[in-house]
């Protein structure tokens, strides 16, 4: 989820409207000041690594995944209200297409290096479980699309990047755990930044 239009607080707002569903009281509080103190600073990506931190019980462990996406959900919802607030100029249109554009080929090399680090055994079952968390936020999926393919990054709008760089970021999670995911996105990250300077990776994570 991209976190350039919106504040500590926003963020933080977002956070706790997406938290409030799931726990309550000194409990929310302490999440909330744990977020504060150890991830606001940090890419959105991250987030799953927190809901790690906060879910210490089976119950809510078992509504993680519904966490993350309320919380995704709050956030995209905040970030949409400061895009509306935002009027571009008619003559930063064309430039503005010419970004889009380098933002999709910088999203699309972000899948596919991430990609490239899943072992050849595990790519069917990896890419059904991406597919499937995608469906499950409300992106309409073709059922054998390949993640990694400019076919597949056509029809999603950019407002939808950040979502499916972090649905893939969970299912890395599960497949091979929270270290190895964190340090395949930095390395990643490190790597797109490099091959697309003029693009803000805070459009993308």
């Amino acid at each position: 989820m991209s976190t350039e239009l919106l504040n500590l607080a926003q963020r933080r707002e977002a956070l706790e409207k997406g938290l409030q569903q799931f726990i309550h009281g000194t409990l929310l509080e302490s999440a909330l000041r744990h977020w504060e103190q150890q991830y606001s600073m940090k890419p959105s990506f991250v987030l799953n690594r927190f809901l790690n931190d906060i879910c210490t019980t089976e119950e809510l462990r078992f509504y993680r995944k519904d966490m993350l996406k309320q919380v995704l959900y709050e956030l995209s919802t905040l970030e949409k209200q400061e895009l509306l607030r935002v009027e571009k100029p008619q003559e930063q249109v064309q430039e503005d297409e010419l970004i889009a554009e380098t933002i999709s080929e910088a999203f699309l090399g972000f899948i596919e290096s991430v990609m490239l680090t899943v072992k050849s055994t595990d790519q069917a079952d990896f890419t059904q479980d991406v597919i499937e968390q995608l469906e499950e936020i409300g992106l309409a999926i073709a059922a054998n699309a390949q993640i990694n393919t400019a076919s597949f990054v056509e029809f999603l709008p950019l407002t939808s990047y950040a979502k499916v760089l972090t649905s893939i970021y969970e299912v890395y999670c599960d497949f091979y755990g929270p270290m190895r995911a964190d340090q395949v996105y930095a390395q990643t990250k490190l790597k797109i930044k490099a091959n697309y300077p003029e693009v803000d990776l805070h459009q993308l994570l």
